[in-house]
Parts: structure tokens; C-alpha cells; sequence
């Protein structure tokens, strides 16, 4: 009985996750909407070609205040942007089998994962509580905490979600004590990683030196070929060491050989052609980018099980691209890159709606 019950445990599972995400979009969307003011050419088109769109598949055409969002004024228009709460409840998870999302996106797993790819000093792992060090040999408790002094400026983070940002914490170990770093493990409990705080090419920290500045990328698994959807650049606030919009900082898309689009954007769809210093996003250019995407993509293609990968990578002093983290259910990049299909739009539609 149980193992016929299984299958509707995990669609439940799924369909509540799913539900919650788009919930929030919406409501984060209403909210933003009101600080953008009305979009003339989606009043006006908004009958006229995005109804049309959408009603050539089986689903409702999106609310008008999506377009209202997504739709700059300064950009090309496009019926195809696809609303986060589409994107969260119906698209992530007809590509991506999110049964296997927590396991999978596990922090402390990326060297069983992505083996050959380089990632930031890992100085302790805490596995279901138990401790490891970067190659998964055990620790002590003892021998976990007194790694985690003398290695300069080192950062602590959940290894199962890490909430936008909101949950990572960052401390000077010089100045930790033994007492210190047990409270540190004790506040993140049974899955937590530490590493050391990495240093960035200075291409990308002359825009905020005090962030870990990363390129987040979005690829699809479709058609027996890799997609890059997505390339956005991920800037920290001046006041922040993280890079999430959340938390003030500011996203641009990256066009092709890595420069910068001249519009940057924070999380509320307020659009700057500078960075707070002054220095124009148009002038940034990503240094080894070719490299980033190459990477991402052959890494992309061995994980099947999630067609939709958002992936943030950092890229070192000397230009080696480096993983940061994983995502299976990443947030779109769409008021930054356009809609995030493009041309595969029709099809994707088709394949999760079917068409009328």
C-alpha cells in the first residue's frame, strides 16, 4: 500500500513547494508593480497581441501587471515574458524532478558532483551532524572547530538552501575562540559549510571589492543540446559581502564576449546605468567568460534529472572560473536578459500547456 502511495506523496510534496513559490510571486510582484508606474505600450498592446499570444496554448493568458513588471520601456517589447508564478508552480517542475532537489543541491556534495570544477576553499563540512573536511574524511568536533581558526576571513552558510543570502554569516577567525566556533556550529545545526572567503578577479571587485561578485547563469537541458538562457552579472550592495539582489545589490545581463548590458537593475525593477562608485556597467566586461559558459555547460549536460539550472560562478584572480553553488529552482533573469526562452518559447509552452 505504502509503495502505491509513494507517487502521490511526492506529487503532493511537490505541488505544495511549487504553490508556495508562486504565491510569493505575486505577491513580491504586486508589491514592486506599484513602484513602477504603468507601462504605455503594455496598456496598449495588452489586448491586442499578449492576450492573442497566450491563448494558442492551454493555460490563461499571465496578469497584465507581469508585462507591466518585466516589460522596460527601453527594451524591445515581446508577448513571451513568462511570469515567475508560471515559472515556479508549472515550468520548473515539468523539467526538473524536484524529489531530488534537497539531496542534490546538498553544498557540501559539490566535490562529489563537480569533481574536476574549482570551488572556494572548503575549510569544514557538517553533513547530517556529522563533520568532514573537503574531501568527506571525518572530523571530530574538536578537530572541525580548530580548523576554523587562523584562516583569515571565512564565511558560514546552511549546505540546504541558504535563503537569498539571508543565512550566510561572515567572520574574521583570527578573533574566534574555541567557544566561539562551537556556538557558530550549534546556531547552524546538522548541514552547514565553511570556507574561506575567496578573492575575485579585479576586472569584476573594482565594482564592489567588499562582495564576492558572481556570474549567474541559467541553462537548459532540451533537445539533446545545452541552452545558456540566461547570463546575468550579480554586483553585492556597498554595505553587503553577498551578491543577491535581496539584499541591495544589483544585476546586469551579460551580452556576448562578457560585456556588460549598459542597464543594471536592483530587486525592485529600478534600472541604473552605473553601480553606486560611478563606474557604468557598460564599461564591465566578464574576464574569461567564454570559459564560464564552456564549463557550465558541460556540467549542465550530465545532469539530467534537472533540465533548469541556475549556476553562480566566480572567477578568480588568475581567470579560472570557479562554482559557487547550484540552483534547481532558480529565479528567472528575465528583466535583465528579456524572456528567458527566446525562440525556444513556443515549444517549451507546447510542451507543458499543449496548445489549443
Amino acid at each position: 500500500m505504502g509503495s502505491k502511495l509513494r507517487p502521490l506523496y511526492d506529487k503532493l510534496y511537490i505541488a505544495v513547494e511549487t504553490w508556495l513559490l508562486a504565491i510569493g510571486a505575486r505577491w513580491e510582484a504586486r508589491q514592486d508593480v506599484k513602484g513602477v508606474g504603468p507601462n504605455p505600450r503594455v496598456e496598449a498592446e495588452y489586448a491586442s497581441v499578449i492576450r492573442p499570444y497566450w491563448r494558442q496554448f492551454r493555460t490563461r493568458p499571465p496578469k497584465k501587471y507581469w508585462f507591466t513588471l518585466l516589460a522596460h520601456p527601453n527594451r524591445p517589447f515581446d508577448p513571451r515574458y513568462i511570469p515567475d508564478d508560471m515559472w515556479f508552480d508549472r515550468i520548473i517542475p515539468h523539467y526538473n524532478n524536484l524529489i531530488f532537489a534537497k539531496a542534490l543541491q546538498d553544498k557540501c556534495l559539490h566535490n562529489v558532483l563537480f569533481p574536476d570544477m574549482r570551488r572556494p576553499v572548503t575549510v569544514v563540512k557538517r553533513i547530517a551532524g556529522v563533520y568532514y573536511d573537503d574531501g568527506l574524511s571525518l572530523l571530530t568536533e574538536d578537530e572541525a572547530a580548530a580548523r576554523c581558526r587562523g584562516r583569515g576571513r571565512i564565511l558560514v552558510k546552511p549546505s540546504v538552501g541558504s535563503g537569498q543570502g539571508h543565512s550566510i554569516r561572515f567572520y574574521d577567525s583570527a578573533s574566534l575562540s574555541d567557544g566561539d566556533v562551537r556556538d557558530i556550529f550549534r546556531q547552524y545545526g546538522d548541514n552547514f559549510i565553511v570556507q574561506e572567503k575567496m578573492d575575485q578577479h579585479p576586472d569584476l571587485a573594482r565594482l564592489n571589492p567588499g562582495s564576492l561578485n558572481t556570474v549567474r547563469l541559467i541553462t537548459f537541458l532540451h533537445g539533446g543540446q545545452v541552452h545558456l538562457l540566461a547570463a546575468i552579472l550579480r554586483v553585492g550592495g556597498s554595505s553587503s559581502e553577498v551578491d543577491n539582489t535581496s539584499q541591495g545589490g544589483y544585476k546586469a545581463a551579460i551580452g556576448p564576449g562578457g560585456r556588460l548590458d549598459t542597464l543594471g537593475m536592483d530587486h525592485h525593477f529600478h534600472f541604473s546605468d552605473h553601480y553606486e562608485n560611478g563606474i557604468p556597467f557598460g564599461s564591465v566586461t566578464v574576464p574569461s567568460y567564454d570559459r564560464v559558459v564552456e564549463s557550465v555547460c558541460a556540467h549542465a549536460a550530465k545532469m539530467s534529472h534537472f533540465k533548469i539550472i541556475g549556476w553562480d560562478m566566480a572567477v578568480a584572480p588568475d581567470g579560472e572560473p570557479v562554482l559557487v553553488e547550484y540552483n534547481v529552482i532558480p529565479a528567472q533573469a528575465h528583466a535583465a536578459n528579456g524572456p528567458i526562452f527566446g525562440d525556444l518559447t513556443d515549444t517549451v509552452l507546447t510542451e507543458v500547456f499543449g496548445r489549443r
